[in-house]
C-alpha cells in the first residue's frame, strides 16, 4: 500500500469519527427533546426509587450538562450503562453485537457479488437469447421483492420442508452461533441487491466486450473462460465496485428487519428491542456504531479501486 493510500486512509478514519460523533449528537439532542423521562415505562416506581434512578444515570440533570457528560464518555470509548438492565455496559455488549452483524453483514455482501455478477455476465454473454431474458427477469423480480419478503419465503421453504423430506434430519435451525445458520438469513438480506448488481453487471460487460482489447484476446484463440474473467470482467468491476458503497450501506440498515425476524443477536434486534424498552443509551450506541460501520464501509470500497486499476491513485 503506497504512502498516499495510507494518508488517504487516515484521513477517511478521522472523518468517520466526527461523523458517529455528529451523527450521535444529533440523535442524543433529539431524545432528550421528547416529553418524559427515559425510565418512564409499564412498571411504575415509587418517587425515591425514581429519584434515585434519575441521579445515578444524570438524568436530573439539564440535558446540555447531561451531553457534556456524555461526550467525555465517548471519547474514552464508555457508551454508558444499559438503563433497562442497570450495571450492562453499553460499549462491551454493542462491541459483540458489532461482530454478529459484520458476519452476516459480509456473507449478505458475499451473496449479493456472487449471485449479481454471475447472472449479469451469463447474461451478457448470452445476449438476447433466453438466459439473458431469464437472468434479466430474475434479477426484476429479485429487486422488486423486499428482504423481509424474501426472509418469510426462505423460512417457509427451509424449515418445515426441510423437516419433513428428511425426517427430521435436516432443517432450518432459525438463530444464531452455527455455521449453518448464516446462508439463509444472508439470502434474503442479500438478494434484492444481487439483482442490482447483475443489472449493473450486464450493462458494463456489454461495454467492455466490444472492446478492441477483448476482440484482439478472441483472435488469439484464447480461451473463453481466460478472456471473459481475466481480460473483460476485471475492467467491468468498476462500475459495480462503486455501487457497492450504498449497497453495503443498504445491507447494514436492512440488517434491522432481518435479524429481528431470524432471532439474530445483532446491531438490529438489538436496536428494536431498545427502542421498545425506551432504553435511550443503547439507541444512541447502535447509531453511533452504524454510522461508523457505514464509513469503514464506504473506506473499504475506496480502497478496492487500486487494486483493480492501478492508475488509481490516492
Amino acid at each position: 500500500m503506497s504512502r498516499g493510500t495510507l494518508i488517504y486512509a487516515a484521513q477517511r478514519l478521522v472523518l468517520i469519527s466526527v461523523t458517529a460523533v455528529v451523527v450521535s449528537s444529533l440523535v442524543f439532542i433529539g431524545i432528550h427533546q421528547l416529553p418524559g423521562n427515559a425510565l418512564a415505562s409499564e412498571r411504575r416506581l415509587n418517587p425515591a426509587t425514581e429519584q434515585a434512578l434519575l441521579h445515578h444515570y444524570n438524568l436530573d440533570l439539564p440535558w446540555p450538562q447531561q451531553y457534556v457528560l456524555w461526550i467525555q464518555g465517548l471519547l474514552h470509548g464508555n457508551l454508558g450503562e444499559s438503563l433497562v438492565n442497570m450495571g450492562t455496559q453499553i460499549t462491551p455488549l454493542l462491541l459483540r453485537e458489532t461482530t454478529v452483524s459484520v458476519t452476516l453483514g459480509l456473507a449478505a455482501v458475499c451473496v449479493t457479488v456472487f449471485v449479481g455478477m454471475t447472472l449479469g455476465t451469463i447474461a451478457a454473454i448470452r445476449q438476447n437469447t433466453w438466459v439473458d431474458y431469464a437472468a434479466s427477469t430474475a434479477a426484476v423480480v429479485g429487486y422488486s421483492v423486499p428482504s423481509f419478503v424474501w426472509a418469510f419465503l426462505l423460512i417457509l421453504l427451509t424449515v418445515a420442508p426441510f423437516y419433513n423430506w428428511t425426517g427430521g434430519t435436516f432443517y432450518e435451525d432459525i438463530g444464531w452461533g452455527k455455521p449453518e445458520q448464516i446462508p439463509v438469513p444472508a439470502l434474503a438480506l442479500g438478494l434484492p441487491y444481487a439483482a442490482i448488481v447483475a443489472r449493473l453487471t450486464r450493462a458494463s460487460m456489454l461495454e467492455v466486450i466490444r472492446q478492441d482489447y477483448v476482440r484482439t484476446a478472441w483472435a488469439k484463440g484464447l480461451k473463453a473462460r481466460i478472456v471473459i474473467l481475466r481480460h473483460a470482467l476485471r475492467n467491468a468491476l468498476i462500475p459495480v465496485i462503486s455501487i457497492l458503497g450504498p449497497l453495503i450501506t443498504g445491507i447494514i440498515t436492512g440488517s434491522v428487519v432481518i435479524e429481528t425476524l431470524f432471532g439474530i443477536p445483532g446491531l438490529g434486534k438489538e436496536f428494536v428491542t431498545s427502542i421498545l424498552d425506551r432504553d435511550y443509551n443503547i439507541v444512541i450506541g447502535v447509531f453511533t456504531f452504524y454510522a461508523a460501520l457505514v464509513g469503514l464501509a464506504n473506506l473499504a470500497v475506496d480502497l478496492i479501486y487500486p487494486v483493480l486499476d492501478p492508475r488509481i491513485r490516492y
